[in-house]
């Protein structure tokens, strides 16, 4: 039996498949937002500069906790926005949290990747260490957050209730920002 449209009861046709395509797609987006992100950090950390005022021992830890999480939540699913926007694609829940996945994934690759080269000048050791640790924190991290998010797509499309993508980017600002405040204060 055929599944029925949300508002209007015409039966829903059965969901595409994504494509390879779709996955490299949700990766090198990750990916190039991972790096632009890595290079671009010190572009949002202005935005903590009022904390400097009181105590500049804060500012790395607000720049953690609260900035990074509301800038790079938002960035990392560019590409699945590419998708389901541009080129109306239209999956299941799984496909989307799936992309979500690739997504913070090639997010976290690119931006270890940018950290271990800039540590380089410490010694090789020094650069490959931070890229194991971070490859096996951080990276998770982001795909969990962003398949979260991914998720949060899914349901936008499906209900065509954009809060419901809001709220699921929340959650995932709210896991980032509380992993980096245990990371600062570990």
């Amino acid at each position: 039996m055929a599944s029925r449209g949300p508002t209007t009861g015409e039966p829903i046709g059965p969901t595409p498949r994504p494509k390879r395509a779709h996955y490299l797609i949700s990766f090198g987006m990750g990916a190039i937002t991972g790096t632009i992100a890595a290079f671009g950090e010190t572009l949002y950390l202005p935005l903590a500069i009022p904390v400097l005022f009181f105590d500049e021992s804060l500012f790395p830890v607000i720049v953690a906790t609260a900035i990074a999480p509301l800038v790079e939540e938002p960035a990392k699913p560019l590409g699945l926005l590419l998708l389901k926007e541009e080129e109306r694609l239209s999956f299941d829940l799984p496909s989307w949290a799936i992309f979500g996945s690739l997504a913070g994934l090639g997010f976290g690759f690119a931006e270890n990747i940018v950290y271990s080269l800039a540590v380089l000048e410490f010694g090789v050791d020094v650069s490959l260490a931070l890229l194991l640790l971070r490859g096996l924190l951080t990276a998770p991290l982001h795909g969990i957050t962003t398949t979260v998010t991914g998720f949060g797509i899914g349901l936008w499309q499906k209900t065509g209730n954009a809060r419901l993508l809001l709220k699921a980017l929340v959650v995932a600002m709210a896991i980032h920002g509380s992993f980096n405040l245990l990371a600062s204060l570990i």
